[in-house]
């Protein structure tokens, strides 16, 4: 784990909202020189730099460490001494340039490439004849517009790309992007045109993890269509729409959203098993097929106010649309209506539907459930599921993690447990979690 913290934490909105609305720092500058360091919390965990602390250390080394492939971090180029009276993106490119390659993984991250750009450009066009494997790249702290070198588009060998806080990836049909191993793919604040972003896609054919962090303005929709795609992650951004046109192979459509109202159509993606978290509140699905249902998907997260009839009657019509769900995460927001008599019985009507009858067996509640509506709903789903098995409630006190408790059902006895909260961006790109949304935890 990195800068986010020890192993298992997650970064939530919460915590982005908490450096950036602050009052004490008014200025636009200070509020967003806070989000850079948080968009690098987010970054999967760095490479191990032994080779190249021990490059360092002693030059009788250097022969040995230049027939293995070069890892970089810019943390040691900023601690490690010798550095000081010359820019870090010099070192970088110093660096990179005088290993005869190929160059396993490069993480920069704590430096500006403002006023540097024939270091930076040299840099890139390094890693691409070198052969670059894993790339992150993030210009800090600014500017927003900062183009990148043409030569990413070069770096075919490349596996893993993160990128963050560029105006980037300029494409054109004589300069195509080539990226034919590229496996996984995040672009963190970056400004892309629409086009460019549906062009990258398109020459990436191995490609199985996409995600896009706080994407303002540019790109203005999210549109997949690949033949690879696994995982698509829409992390604190404000696109227009989400649609997953062609996603033949796409298993998990994730979102932490935040923002104005916005449409997700799946058009195509018939192996998709996870899909969540859906605000209710901004966020309309749309499915365009016959029956307008999902059968295989087996994960749906929800975002909703009970005490919302709108939003009630949409969660209803949502159970109706995948048939074989078996796992329901409810994360339930503050009411901005007060509590009705009529409201607080919807649930009491509801009529039973596919999902609960036959296959939902676990449903977790994030938060408070002390509103009459959300009562009823726990009510609703306990006695009409006759497959549930068990009612989870996410608590991160460890005190709380061994309570069980088993209490009747529509199914017979239904357990009740803590469930250990997992949601997080990290979580959100890892293909080996079952569920990256939570955890039962395992009795004692």
């Amino acid at each position: 784990m990195d800068a986010a913290g020890e192993e298992g934490d997650g970064v939530t909105y919460h915590h982005v909202e908490q450096r950036f609305n602050i009052p004490s720092e008014p200025s636009a500058q200070e509020r967003l020189d806070r989000i850079v360091p948080f968009l690098v919390s987010l970054l999967p965990a760095p490479y191990v730099p032994d080779a190249g602390r021990t490059a360092a250390l002693s030059t009788s080394w250097r022969r040995v460490c230049a027939g293995t492939p070069l890892l970089v971090d810019d943390a040691h180029l900023l601690h490690g001494g010798g550095t000081s009276d010359v820019p870090v993106v010099r070192a970088l490119s110093r660096c990179v340039g005088a290993h005869p390659g190929p160059v396993g993984g490069v993480r920069v991250t704590r430096v500006a490439f403002y006023a540097h750009e024939y270091a930076l450009r040299r840099l890139v066009a390094d890693l691409a004849d070198k052969g670059v494997r894993d790339l992150v790249l993030f210009n800090r702290p600014w500017p927003l517009d900062m183009p990148l070198p043409d030569d990413i588009l070069r770096c075919a060998s490349l596996h893993r790309l993160y990128l963050g806080v560029w105006h980037c990836l300029k494409t054109s049909a004589e300069r195509p992007p080539a990226f034919p191993e590229l496996r996984e793919l995040g672009l963190f604040h970056c400004i892309v045109r629409n086009e460019e972003l549906e062009a990258l896609l398109a020459h990436c054919p191995k490609l199985e993890i996409l995600s896009l962090i706080m994407s303002y303005h540019e790109p203005l929709r999210l549109r997949l269509a690949s033949d690879s795609l696994k995982i698509a992650v829409d992390w604190m951004s404000s696109f227009d729409e989400v649609v997953a046109e062609h996603a033949p192979k796409l298993e998990r459509l994730l979102f932490q959203s935040l923002g104005k109202r916005r449409p997700v159509r799946i058009v195509c993606a018939p192996r998709l098993e996870v899909l969540g978290f859906l605000d209710l509140d901004i966020h309309t699905l749309e499915i365009v097929s016959a029956t307008n249902m999902v059968p295989i998907l087996k994960t749906l997260a929800v975002k909703v106010q009970f005490a919302c009839n709108r939003e009630a009657k949409l969660l209803s019509t949502l159970l109706k649309c995948f048939p074989r769900l078996k796992t329901l995460h409810v994360m339930p927001a503050p009411a901005n209506s007060p509590d009705s008599e009529q409201d607080s019985r919807f649930w009491e009507h509801r009529g039973p539907c596919e999902c609960i009858q036959s296959h939902l067996e676990t449903v977790i509640i994030y938060g408070s459930t002390t509103e009459t509506h959300g009562i009823w709903f726990i009510h609703y789903i306990m006695w009409e599921g006759k497959a549930l098995k068990t009612m989870g409630f996410v608590c991160s006190d460890e005190k709380a993690s061994g309570f069980r408790h088993s209490m009747p059902g529509g199914s017979g006895e239904v357990v009740l447990c803590v469930v250990a909260p997992r949601w997080s961006f990290q979580a959100a790109i890892d293909l080996s979690l079952d569920d990256p949304l939570s955890a039962v935890r395992a009795q004692a």
